[in-house]
């Protein structure tokens, strides 16, 4: 896989769900050698891009040759397929943490926090859910995002991703004291 990385330093605990758009096609020529899910695009968020994270990937499909040429919003879908679109509920990433973390305490063979734990998401059954190491959603300082060949053989391909985002924030009131004691 290739993938790019940057840092931010982020309290991803207020909002609900992360979103990213992604596109797949294949070079002038090469058509015929790519097929939907020889890629993956992946979504890693934590305090570190290689011990401590939480990861989403989703297998991309392929969009028709010369869509993305076309400037009609309604081919919008065409070019930014939602089968290729990462859209991950945050309380997932703590509910796998939560399954590892418990899985371990049981002794279960090959659960460990210094090896990638994953499950395939439950909504739907191609995107992959993992975590690693001991990442928080309140302290977020990488964001990750790259491809895997989950393919067979070596492929070329044009990717685009666009527009990460959070939707969703937990907007209801607090409560606030104050007291004096002697």
């Amino acid at each position: 896989g290739k993938a790019v990385y940057t840092r931010a330093g982020l309290d991803l605990r207020q909002s609900d769900n992360l979103q990213l758009f992604a596109h797949l096609h294949a070079n002038a020529g090469e058509e015929d050698q790519l097929h939907d899910g020889d890629l993956a695009v992946f979504l890693r968020v934590g305090s570190d891009y290689k011990d401590n994270y939480y990861e989403y990937e989703v297998p991309l499909h392929k969009t028709p040759s010369g869509t993305y040429n076309n400037n009609s919003s309604s081919d919008r879908l065409l070019v930014w397929p939602e089968d290729n679109m990462i859209n991950v509920e945050l309380s997932k990433f703590t509910a796998l943490k939560r399954e590892r973390n418990a899985k371990k305490e049981l002794g279960v063979d090959g659960v460990s926090y210094t090896l990638e734990y994953s499950v395939y998401d439950e909504d739907n059954k191609s995107n992959r859910i993992a975590v690693k190491g001991n990442p928080s959603l309140g302290e977020c300082t990488v964001f990750m995002i790259g491809v895997r060949n989950v393919g067979r053989s070596t492929k070329s391909a044009v990717v685009w991703v666009n527009e990460l985002r959070t939707d969703g924030m937990d907007e209801s009131g607090g409560w606030a004291a104050r007291g004096n004691a002697t």
